[in-house]
């Protein structure tokens, strides 16, 4: 996400703002709390907290996604003294410690302001310290991790009170001299095969997590934007339902545009909520891939000190949006553009008026105040309980975005009609019979039903496609978010079919199966840049145009294939593999399959790539391909070397692979010759292992498999063809409808289907 522009913040503001109804009179800390974070981008980025909270590990993933210096105190220390710190402090005492720490943390922020990741500094945070670290909050992305306190009493033994006692101060010093917080969620031990995994989640969290924090927002590729007005919904979730055990956090993953978490002014203690608002959302980023709203709700007017507290917490988690009051004072303008440099904004009010007795007037004076402190849209809403103003409500909605240069979202909250028809994040709810208001599958039948918008008809085509598990996979998510469209499956013979195919007016997109990958292509209008690098399409999205009195197809290709295999890869790459310019990849196969493959390798850092394949004129051919892809991207590195047989040994030059990917069907080329060879060994020596990823799901576990199962001891995880299958099939969901897929219902709908169908009826490898 583009950051609003930086303007400088006025030192006078906070002066005015002491004699303001509903304004603190300590002239500073609303100024220490709404301006610390002004800063560009390429700051370093300073971790702090309590003892065993992770601040090294996570210093460790935030260097390597960054590709920023890693400064460690410790290791810094030692260097300069030759010495450990408790060896140092018994030999020279802890004030000597003290007095060369604080010179060296001086020393460091002057040569490492920029461009870094620092841990282990500010342990201890004293007075002076204290101040150094607060006025760096100022210039730098300062960050607290916090962590469950069961997890980190483990190591005081039996003294709780000794614990705890330095943990909230620990909490309450690092609380005033920080800017952000992150909730380091502990995993649970793992064995077996997933073991070296057991820090990928803690790297996805803290990556998304510093994303935000740069200023990328959270964003589905192939979905709408959800402040656009395509009838977007946001679902709306509590602390409380959050927090109890027995809610269903799949529902988390319903197809919702994003997730708000609700929280309200009166919640009570502060401290303590702050640390369960970073909990909760830090498990929010987690279990949904939607953008996170930070939404305050019962808002008081005036403004009071707990209104900007709250305020205060949520933007230290990094939303993606926050809601804002647009009753702010005009004194709050410059601290609340520097607050939230990153964050998009909702401006939020209530009327209390008819719909209909909204002038112009009314709606100037929310628009300027939305255009001064840049908000990216306005929610107007209302209690009026009347079917008439709900109705008016609706009209009132699609009249204003007509002209709105900002985007407004209007409804109100006790009817139905106008959060159905509103078309911005319109608010759905859990699905709970103690849960009031729409779900998002109510809503958006509503939509369907009253012709708002149209059905859609898609169809997956192929020579070989009778036992596609695509239909079963889409219509259960098109059943569960409340759609009505159908996904069925179509042989086709010929090319020239699927042109007969296209011409059929109430299609709007098609899968593109085996073998019309790369054969569909001079036929479409246009085709993404990913579809053009790979030379293959297996999505195709049929949109129509009026041509004088008749509608004309316009048929632009995608290509999901890669997609599936990159999130395959980047998803179960355990960190010690992370992908570098000396990592390498295995793609067995050289047909339309291994294409994407290759592409998705590189897409998720690998530059090194070997191919075999049995025919080995068509590896020479794939190779052939990427090189000139890579002549037509220079930017692009990319090394593919040919495996010219079975006995070939792993190149010297090359790292041994840590991907390996299967692009062949499990019973070979044809049904009559499955395949008799296995992965030579010299090919899988990686002392790290890495992961293996199969394609074909017939049977379920192949002859590759097989092989590669026995060796998870040695860190090798294996992914099977299903939840590649569904990993594509999430991205062409996306494609074909705007909406967020819920891939939970995908994958349980595939899983579900496939246990149904005996393997030997199954039909040929195809996506």
């Amino acid at each position: 996400m583009a950051s609003k522009s930086q303007e400088p913040v006025k030192s006078s503001g906070m002066r005015e703002a002491s004699t303001s109804p509903g304004i603190p009179t300590e002239e500073s800390w609303l100024q220490e709390v709404l301006s610390r974070r002004v800063y560009h981008g390429n700051e370093s980025i300073i971790l702090v907290g309590f003892f065993g909270v992770g601040k090294r590990t996570l210093g460790l993933i935030a260097s390597a996604a960054l590709r920023r210096e890693l400064v460690d105190f410790d290791v810094l220390f030692e260097q300069k003294t030759g010495l450990a710190a408790p060896e140092y402090i018994a030999a020279h005492g802890t004030q000597s410690y003290r007095e060369l720490e604080y010179k060296i943390t001086i020393d460091t922020l002057e040569q490492k302001r920029c461009d870094c990741v620092l841990v282990g500094f500010f342990r201890l945070a004293r007075s002076r310290e204290h101040k150094l670290l607060k006025e760096l909050s100022r210039t730098n992305p300062v960050i607290h991790i916090k962590r469950d306190r069961a997890a980190l009493l483990t190591s005081w033994g039996n003294e709780d009170v000794k614990f705890n006692k330095a943990y909230d101060l620990s909490n309450t010093l690092y609380s005033k001299c920080t800017n952000f917080d992150f909730f380091n969620i502990t995993q649970p031990d793992q064995t077996g095969s997933k073991a070296p995994l057991k820090l990928k989640q803690t790297e996805r969290d803290f990556v998304r997590f510093l994303k935000a924090v740069l200023g990328s927002s959270t964003s589905l590729l192939h979905s709408s934007a959800p402040l656009s007005p395509s009838y977007t919904h946001c679902l709306e979730v509590r602390l409380s339902w959050l927090e109890d055990s027995q809610s269903d956090l799949t529902q988390l993953d319903s197809g919702a545009d994003a997730v708000s978490l609700v929280v309200d002014t009166d919640t009570g203690d502060l401290e303590l909520l702050s640390c369960r608002i970073c909990k909760q959302l830090c498990f929010l980023r987690r279990l949904t891939r939607a953008p996170i709203i930070f939404d305050i709700h019962n808002v008081a007017t005036p403004l009071t000190r707990s209104y900007w507290e709250l305020l205060d917490i949520g933007l230290r988690q990094a939303p993606d949006i926050v809601t804002v009051s647009l009753d702010y004072p005009e004194e709050m303008i410059d601290l609340l553009r520097a607050a939230t440099v990153h964050t998009k904004i909702i401006g939020s009010s209530n009327v209390a008026t008819s719909w209909s007795q909204i002038d112009t007037s009314n709606m100037q004076t929310l628009y300027r105040q939305a255009e001064i402190i840049k908000c990216d849209a306005i929610r107007i809403s209302s209690t009026l309980t009347s079917t008439v103003e709900d109705f008016e409500c609706t009209r009132f909605a699609h009249a204003t975005n007509r002209s709105s240069k900002i985007p407004l979202i209007c409804y109100d909250k006790l009817r139905k009609t106008s959060v159905c028809f509103n078309p911005i994040l319109s608010p759905v709810t859990i699905s709970s019979p103690s849960t009031p208001g729409l779900t998002l599958r109510q809503a958006t039948k509503a939509l369907y039903s009253s012709f708002v918008l149209p059905p859609k008809q898609f169809t997956i085509v192929g020579k070989s496609v009778s036992y596609s598990l695509s239909p079963a996979m889409h219509n259960a998510a098109y059943e569960a978010t409340g759609m009505p469209h159908l996904y069925d499956s179509r042989l086709i013979p010929s090319i020239s079919s699927i042109q007969q195919l296209l011409d059929e007016e109430d299609r709007a997109g098609i899968g593109v199966s085996l073998p019309y990958k790369m054969e569909i292509m001079p036929l479409l209008d246009s085709t993404s840049l990913d579809a053009r690098h790979i030379g293959a399409v297996n999505t195709v999205v049929i949109d129509r145009e009026l041509n004088g009195e008749y509608p004309r197809a316009i048929l632009k290709g995608y290509n999901t294939d890669y997609i599936g295999v990159r999130n395959c890869v980047e998803r179960n790459l355990s960190p010690a593999n992370s992908a570098t310019p000396e990592s390498s990849a295995l793609i067995i196969g050289a047909g339309g399959m291994a294409r994407a493959a290759v592409y998705a390798c590189r897409k998720a850092g690998f530059q090194n790539i070997c191919i075999y394949n049995r025919t080995v004129r068509h590896a020479h051919d794939l190779a052939a391909h990427y090189d000139t892809f890579s002549a037509s991207v220079p930017e692009t590195s990319l090394s593919l070397v040919i495996l010219e047989s079975l006995e070939s040994p792993w190149p010297e030059h090359l790292n041994q692979p840590t991907v390996v990917v299967s692009c062949i069907p499990a019973d070979g080329i044809t049904p009559n010759e499955p395949i008799s060879f296995s992965i030579p060994h010299q090919w899988l020596r990686s002392r790290t292992g890495g992961v293996f990823i199969e394609l074909a799901y017939k049977p379920l576990k192949t002859p590759f498999m097989e092989q590669v199962l026995p060796m998870s001891s040695r860190g090798w995880i294996v992914v099977d063809g299903l939840e590649v299958l569904v990993e594509q099939g999430v991205a062409q969901f996306e494609i074909f409808t705007k909406r967020p897929a819920p891939i939970h219902v995908m994958r349980a709908a595939v899983r579900k289907k496939y246990s149904k169908t005996e393997a030997d009826d199954m039909g040929d490898f195809s996506f």
